[in-house]
C-alpha cells in the first residue's frame, strides 16, 4: 500500500474507535436517572454532535471544504437549535414530564402541574 492509502487507513480507524466509545457512553447514559429531562436531552444530543461531526468531516469528507459548506452546516446548526429549544417552552402551560420510571423502556407520565396557576389554593 502507499503511504497515502496508509494515512487515510489510520484516520478511518481511529474514528471508527471514537465512535465505538461514543456509542458506548451513549448507552450509559440512557442508564442514568437525570433530574432532569432536559440535562439527560442535553447529553445525547451532545454525544450525537460529536459522532455526526466525525462522520461528516471524515466519512464525507467535509473537513477541507470551502466556506460555502461551513455556511450551509453553520445554518443548519442554527434551525436544529431553534427547533431543539421549543420543547423548553412546554412546561410553562402547566404540564410536565415525569422522570420516574423504572426502566428506559417504561413511559413518561404527563401529569397536570398546579403549582404555576394562580387560582384558588387549597389549604
Amino acid at each position: 500500500m502507499s503511504e497515502d492509502i496508509k494515512h487515510h487507513v489510520k484516520i478511518y480507524r481511529n474514528v471508527f474507535i471514537i465512535l465505538l466509545i461514543c456509542t458506548g457512553l451513549t448507552v450509559y447514559a440512557s442508564t442514568i436517572d437525570f433530574n432532569a429531562v432536559t440535562l439527560g436531552l442535553f447529553i445525547g444530543l451532545l454525544i450525537a454532535c460529536i459522532k455526526g461531526y466525525l462522520v461528516a468531516a471524515n466519512f464525507m469528507h467535509l473537513n477541507n471544504e470551502k466556506s460555502f459548506i461551513y455556511g450551509t452546516l453553520l445554518l443548519a446548526v442554527v434551525f436544529f437549535i431553534v427547533l431543539m429549544s421549543i420543547p423548553l417552552s412546554w412546561n410553562m402551560n402547566g404540564f410536565d414530564v415525569k422522570t420516574d420510571r423504572n426502566n428506559a423502556f417504561d413511559e413518561y407520565k404527563v401529569v397536570k402541574d398546579n403549582s404555576h396557576e394562580h387560582g384558588e389554593e387549597d389549604h
